[in-house]
């Protein structure tokens, strides 16, 4: 591969006292938006981000960590792969201090010196196994699948209200904006009726050829790391400042546009390389999820691994869960990286 590949990971330190004094300051002046627990907590494993990436990913180019400003203790700061970034590095400063990651995530084609070809990663999201930069980009394009559903309906609770369901609505609704369907799918018809949507998606795509609208409707959710292209990033930021510009708030709303939004454009305009994705896991981080999660570190079939934090796990399952999963990953990961210090 003639080109560089770089990975973008996101963290937060929660423990911080003065990130805690900024959130609590800003936290009394906002009445909606999303500020769950579940959003911030710690789970402590993010050291073993960095053992993974070592162990089965030498080949990246470089490891963009992006931060409030405040990094890890144990980080190596002079490791020749890794690039430390603030907020305040690449994020305007009207929008800050922020915590809405969506605000955090949406600016990311901005971050100084970053390579057109880059994977996104939550601190959740974790490489499991070894892997080739095939995997993410093949013919200079992001590998991923663009199954379509007309089955994601919106819910409420309120333990975590929307979810990110409004979002991802909204993300469509743009979408359509500046795309047809119809010609996209015209551009490149083995990118939508291809075998590996699977007998689902690719019924889905028929039904969808019947109804001949000029709208997409929806597509599948895949919450693990993310391949991009930062010219599309570009590109749609040319094309669609305000409605961006306006989901940079302070706190997580319902109704803004999110980084899938970017996924998305790369599907509609085909600057994607299609590909099954058979060898992820998304697991909840709940007492039925614990084993699974433990289960799936030891499965070198599962490339990438997500561990979804959640409003429904307590504060005292957290403590008992972070220590489990904690010993999982030691087990896994036992030796020290090159980005520790």
């Amino acid at each position: 591969m003639d080109y560089p590949i770089d990975f973008v990971v996101t963290w937060l330190d929660s423990s911080d006292l003065d990130w805690q004094e900024q959130y609590y300051k800003y936290k009394k002046s906002v009445d909606e938006g999303d500020q769950t627990k579940a959003r911030f907590r710690d789970w402590e494993l993010f050291k073993y981000w960095f053992r993974a990436v070592e162990n089965f990913v030498p080949w990246v180019n470089r490891v963009f960590l992006v931060t409030n400003g405040k990094f890890p203790d144990w980080i190596n700061e002079n490791h020749p792969k890794l690039v430390l970034i603030k907020h305040s590095d690449y994020i305007p400063e009207e929008f800050l201090p922020t915590f809405n990651s969506c605000t955090i995530e949406l600016h990311m084609n901005k971050i100084p010196g970053l390579s057109e070809h880059f994977v996104y990663f939550n601190d959740d999201c974790f490489i499991n196994a070894p892997i080739t930069p095939e995997y993410y980009f093949r013919d200079g394009l992001p590998c991923d699948n663009n199954k379509e559903t007309v089955f994601n309906v919106a819910h409420f609770n309120p333990i975590d209200r929307f979810n990110i369901y409004i979002s991802m609505f909204t993300n469509i609704c743009v979408i359509n904006r500046y795309f047809d369907r119809r010609e996209s799918v015209k551009q490149s018809p083995k990118r939508w009726y291809g075998l590996h949507l699977g007998k689902g998606g690719l019924l889905t795509s028929l039904f969808l050829k019947l109804y001949n609208d000029p709208r997409f409707v929806g597509f599948n959710w895949r919450h693990v790391e993310q391949p991009y292209l930062k010219s599309v990033w570009d590109e749609a930021w040319g094309k669609e400042p305000e409605m961006l510009n306006n989901s940079c708030t302070r706190f997580r709303e319902d109704v803004i546009l999110n980084p899938y939004f970017f996924r998305y454009w790369q599907f509609a305009s085909n600057k994607f390389y299609p590909v099954k994705l058979n060898r992820v896991k998304k697991i909840r981080a709940v007492k039925q999820g614990i084993p699974l999660i433990i289960s799936a570190l030891e499965d070198r079939n599962v490339y990438s691994l997500c561990i979804n934090d959640t409003p429904f796990c307590t504060d005292d399952e957290f403590i008992s869960f972070k220590e489990q999963l904690r010993c999982a990953f030691d087990k896994k990961f036992p030796i020290k990286s090159s980005f520790e210090v």
